[in-house]
């Protein structure tokens, strides 16, 4: 049995229920899996080794002379030994009894001899033909880092050229979803869906992701949560600096998440001032379609002709509806 325990998904601070899937490329995107073979429901003590009874349907498929490991949730410890007896689900070992044994799982390592987890990924509908691996430490969990194969699909180059008020950035952005499975010497299992998100379906739909060509610190997590414009929370620009330099005459835009969520329409307003923080003309605003907007990174372009003489500085907002 394989379980998702986490992924990079940020829940929203005001509505826990909502939950953010921007992912940097250019930091690792974890899915960490979890690997019990079997879970065991009592432990016992057999002439000082221990037995151990399975939660299981069926005859066990392994055999005497197993490799097994299995988890004592008391001092937090795996313990590895062989099989020496099955009866249905009730398993002997040379594993040395302790009186404050709590065994929670087993694994065996034979029976699946060389386990490693494998996910592959869906991006931009299209599905991957290179996957990922990543082999369970002994306790049985695994970081599977997606970042990787999400790069290959950036480029040094943006399609943006300066000739719509808002365009989008395929090249630096995009969507993705993530199935994985367990693999084992001469398997061939199904792929799971990987679905964080309550309810889970049986079997799990994978949740949709979006990617972006951004370098986050350790500290700061893959995420990109607070980028993201939503219903609970305004979203800043995506940019390293606080005021970034304009300069007359040269090409300019400045990069905004634009979310998946189904919206429509995009009002721009742009506010131009001089040195003395008086305000040049009008507000210019203009409305935008964005449902073929939505999902990517998407640059919003400052035309020349619009900057009055005498200009300082500006300000732009973007309300999605």
């Amino acid at each position: 049995m394989i379980t998702l325990i986490s992924t990079p998904a940020v829940a929203d601070t005001v509505d826990p229920t909502l939950l953010y899937r921007w992912v940097a490329t250019e930091s690792p995107i974890n899915f960490r899996l979890f690997r019990s073979d079997w879970v065991v429901s009592l432990e016992a003590n057999n002439a000082g080794y221990l037995d151990i009874t399975l939660v299981i349907t069926g005859a066990f498929p392994g055999t005497i002379g197993d490799s097994v490991s299995v988890y004592n949730f008391y001092n937090d410890t795996m313990y590895t030994g062989l099989i020496t007896n099955v009866v249905a689900g009730l398993i002997s070992t040379d594993i040395v009894w302790e009186a404050t044994m709590d065994i929670r799982y087993m694994n065996d390592n034979t029976l699946y001899g060389g386990y490693y987890f494998e996910a592959r990924l869906t991006i931009n509908g299209a599905l991957e033909g290179l996957t990922v691996i990543a082999s369970p430490d002994s306790y049985g969990y695994a970081d599977v880092d997606v970042a990787g194969i999400l790069r290959i699909h950036t480029s040094l180059g943006k399609t943006g050229d300066h000739s719509a008020l808002l365009m989008t950035e395929p090249t630096k952005s995009g969507s993705f979803s993530v199935e994985y499975r367990g693999c084992w010497y001469g398997s061939n299992e199904l792929w799971t869906g990987a679905d964080d998100e309550p309810p889970i379906t049986s079997p799990p739909v994978a949740n949709t992701w979006w990617y972006g060509e951004c370098v986050r610190s350790e500290e700061q997590g893959t995420n990109l949560h607070e980028y993201v414009p939503s219903t609970e929370q305004d979203a800043p620009f995506l940019n390293s600096f606080d005021r970034p330099t304009y300069f007359l005459g040269m090409p300019f835009d400045i990069t905004f998440i634009n979310p998946d969520a189904g919206l429509t329409t995009a009002t721009v307003t742009i506010k131009i001032f001089n040195s003395a923080n008086t305000q040049l003309g009008p507000d210019q605003i203009t409305a935008v379609a964005v449902a073929a907007l939505e999902g990517y990174f998407n640059s919003l372009n400052i035309d020349a002709t619009t900057i009055p003489t005498g200009a300082d500085h500006m300000t732009a907002e973007i309300v999605f509806t």
